[in-house]
């Protein structure tokens, strides 16, 4: 916590510059008492764990600005129809935050490389959205777990997104927002507060 004083210690010290002022004390002790009562504790911007959405089947947690529409699809795939749940905040009409996941057969998993299924996983949710020229393409990792982070627009919809494969399960983190990317400071806070949680 931090104590707000700044104000009055500067007042203070110029008052100190006076030299022969003779209400000096009076004031030094006028103002220690409005240092006192204008002292207030400022909490640092910082997530507490009761700000973070938390979601027990879907095993991770993560700083939505609200509570989360949550739904269900299936969604047919090669390899048969995969459910996948989903969980969106409308900020407003003009910028959304996801997360998704889909539990796919451990089967496939094993067969194929966690850097194919992430391509796969990468061009499915960027020919849904209509998104065919990327500003950034990056490999990512989080708690060992590998990832893709990529960015880009399908007209005025920009589109920030970041994918893992965690054992069978793809996870699926984005922000969506008319216009332009979200801010670095909100896009920081939202990605960053995602975390897994262990059973």
């Amino acid at each position: 916590m931090i104590k707000i004083k700044l104000p009055i210690l500067v007042l203070s010290m110029g008052l100190m510059a006076c030299g022969g002022c003779e209400e000096l004390e009076q004031l030094t002790a006028e103002l220690d008492a409005l240092n006192e009562e204008l002292t207030e504790e400022v909490i640092p911007e910082t997530v507490e764990e009761s700000d973070l959405f938390s979601s027990e089947d879907g095993k991770f947690k993560i700083n939505f600005l609200g509570e989360p529409t949550v739904t269900s699809d299936i969604i047919p795939t090669d390899v048969g129809d995969i459910e996948m749940m989903s969980f969106m905040y409308e900020k407003s009409v003009t910028e959304a935050y996801m997360v998704a996941y889909s539990d796919y057969p451990t089967e496939m998993v094993e067969a194929s490389s966690t850097q194919d299924m992430l391509k796969g996983a990468k061009d499915g949710a960027s020919g849904n959205l209509g998104i065919t020229s990327f500003d950034l393409e990056e490999n990512i990792e989080l708690n060992g777990n590998e990832g893709m982070y990529f960015k880009g627009a399908a007209g005025s919809i920009f589109v920030e997104y970041k994918i893992f494969l965690v054992g069978n399960r793809l996870y699926q983190v984005a922000i969506l927002r008319d216009g332009s990317y979200a801010t670095e400071e909100r896009s920081g806070e939202f990605f960053n507060s995602f975390e897994l949680v262990s059973e």
